[in-house]
């Protein structure tokens, strides 16, 4: 066999092939995701790395190792949930040993390296679990590497016994996990690596190019949810599913996963020449991101709400999805509880994009920003983010409405819109709305039209009534630094600037059209917050008050003082007090306090 070497252009093919075969079976694979969390991703995880593996081979190659590298940093890039992961690491070690033989284009090399990294594919895992994707990557290696089959053989000699191999072990997981039977269906990641590795067998040993065509190159791999949920599946133990890349790592591998391992479950890790792809199941996701923001430069994440799918697969409440954007604010045990979608803001501090909300709550911004020499900023959600939860939303519900911050704030009520016009196969109604508000009286606006849906209100009456009363909230704010807002263009620049100049401490709210405005000006807090009261007051004597909320931006003393005061002034409790979202705390700055009101106008 020493004598036989590979040509890496039918390498680089059969890779590629593997890859679109992969693609290809997406959603065959989304459908039988069952274990560990039955979130129904597998397949779009898996299809996203392929597609990842596609774009980044494109350029020429010169030799095999010149392919298994570029193979390597594709798949850290591109790597996503568990199965993702163990294929990113698994790559990887094929790469790093290949690395170690004297003979980089030999079949014994290649061989050899495909053995030695299944040790790196368990170790990426916390809990190795066999039955799954880790089994039918080690049954083929090991029967690629059958001494008595190799000698003087070429690579397309070996793979097809390999193959029935990693057929037969894929088969056998059914029998392995009591999950996979209950539900008689063979592992989503086991079968993922098998169609792979046929794609790959067939092209090298037959040149035999994948059937169906790779996906458009204006189509980006979506996440496709199946709508056949399987009845036993799990409350996962931890709410989100966690993915982070880093890059300019200082630790290991093992020093990464016994930091990880008391922050959550499903927890692997992949390292490689300073890159690392981390995949955890956790309640703090914040904390995650800040404890990894201290051995590298986070380049990617994402956060998926395991939890709030799980209610919505098993106990949905109405069959109309009601989405908002996270600077609405409100309690995160209400927006659980009543299933209600937040596509998160991204907030940019650094080199780094956190994920409002999720991988960064307000009073983590103050500290992370402060020492920052340039002015944090935020962005809307992206146009794949949207198109990925409407995927997943069409397969659940009747209707989605969508209730976005005001239009004159932020570009997310066009994108997602956009989104919107983009889902013509759908039968799934969406209505987007701009609720000429922010913060807490957007919070509060959505609060109003999930009583509507639960009661049963018909979706055309539902945007119409949303539409309404839309313009019956309000939001005034305490602001005891003028700069974040002017900075941000919150408030008009001249405005502000006179304002700051002479130390008036102004109320800042929205008019009609949801653009900030400046009133009642003051030279203290204090003074401030007589005005702020006296304004509610004259609000509450023209119009009845329905509810309200305090929020605060790392503010909570003066807001409870706010809230005593209040409950004083309205006779009742408001409906919730709670810290302001991170895009807000950037405009408002810290110390902000601010209180939104729903009013009801005569004959309501």
């Amino acid at each position: 066999m020493n004598g036989q070497s590979i040509d890496y252009q039918e390498l680089l093919f059969a890779f590629q092939q593997g890859a679109v075969q992969l693609i290809n079976e997406k959603k065959e694979l989304n459908q039988i995701n069952v274990f560990p969390v039955s979130d129904g991703d597998t397949g779009s995880n898996l299809a996203s790395l392929m597609q990842t593996i596609l774009e980044e081979t494109k350029d020429e190659s010169t030799s095999v190792i010149d392919v298994l590298e570029k193979i390597a940093d594709a798949s850290l890039l591109g790597a996503r949930g568990n199965s993702g992961i163990i294929f990113a690491q698994y790559f990887n070690g094929i790469y790093n040993n290949l690395l170690l033989q004297e003979e980089k284009d030999s079949v014994a090399s290649f061989v050899k390296s495909v053995k030695l990294a299944i040790k790196e594919a368990y170790q990426a895992i916390s809990n190795p679990v066999e039955g799954t994707i880790i089994t039918v990557i080690r049954t083929w290696a090991e029967a690629l590497n059958d001494d008595e089959q190799i000698h003087g053989h070429g690579l397309e000699k070996l793979l097809p016994k390999a193959l029935t191999e990693a057929e037969q072990a894929l088969k056998n997981t059914t029998k392995q996990l009591k999950i996979l039977q209950r539900n008689q269906v063979v592992d989503a990641g086991a079968k993922g690596f098998y169609i792979f590795i046929e794609g790959f067998t067939r092209a090298f040993v037959n040149k035999q190019t994948a059937v169906k065509t790779m996906i458009q190159d204006d189509d980006s791999v979506k996440i496709e949810v199946s709508e056949s949920r399987h009845s036993n599946a799990v409350k996962p133990n931890y709410r989100y599913c966690t993915e982070i890349l880093l890059e300019q790592v200082t630790q290991t591998k093992e020093e990464i996963q016994e930091k990880l391992s008391t922050y959550g479950d499903s927890l692997i890790v992949a390292v490689n020449r300073g890159k690392a792809r981390i995949h955890i199941h956790s309640n703090q996701p914040d904390q995650v991101l800040s404890y990894l923001n201290t051995i590298g430069q986070p380049v990617q994440q994402k956060a998926d709400d395991m939890l709030l799918q799980y209610q919505v697969n098993t106990h949905k409440k109405a069959p109309i999805a009601l989405v908002t954007d996270s600077i609405a604010d409100l309690p995160a045990e209400y927006v659980l509880s009543n299933q209600i979608h937040v596509l998160p803001m991204n907030i940019l501090i650094g080199n780094t994009s956190y994920i409002d909300k999720v991988t960064i709550q307000s009073h983590q911004f103050f500290e992370l920003n402060k020492n920052q020499s340039e002015r944090a900023t935020s962005a809307q959600p992206t146009l794949k983010t949207i198109e990925n939860l409407f995927s997943f939303l069409e397969t659940k519900y009747e209707a989605i409405l969508v209730i976005t911050v005001a239009e004159k704030l932020s570009g997310t009520f066009h994108t997602v819109k956009e989104a919107a016009k983009r889902m013509t196969s759908s039968s799934t109604r969406i209505e987007v709305i701009d609720s000429k508000q922010n913060s807490a009286a957007q919070g509060l606006l959505v609060m109003r039209a999930n009583e509507w849906i639960q009661a049963g209100l018909p979706f055309d009456e539902l945007v119409k009534q949303v539409e309404i009363k839309r313009n019956q909230f309000k939001i005034l704010v305490s602001v005891d630094n003028l700069d974040p807002m002017i900075d941000s263009g919150r408030i008009p620049q001249f405005i502000g600037k006179i304002a700051k100049k002479v130390n008036l401490k102004p109320i800042v709210s929205l008019n009609g059209e949801g653009e900030g405005k400046l009133s009642n000006f003051a030279f203290s807090l204090e003074k401030n917050e007589i005005k702020v009261l006296q304004q509610l007051k004259k609000l509450q004597e023209k119009n009845n008050i329905k509810r309200y909320a305090v929020i605060h931006a790392n503010a909570q003393g003066r807001a409870t003082h706010w809230e005593s005061k209040l409950i004083e002034q309205f006779g009742f409790e408001p409906n919730y007090m709670m810290d302001i979202s991170t895009v807000i705390a950037m405009s408002a700055g810290q110390g902000s306090v601010a209180v939104a009101v729903e009013i009801e106008e005569s004959g309501d």
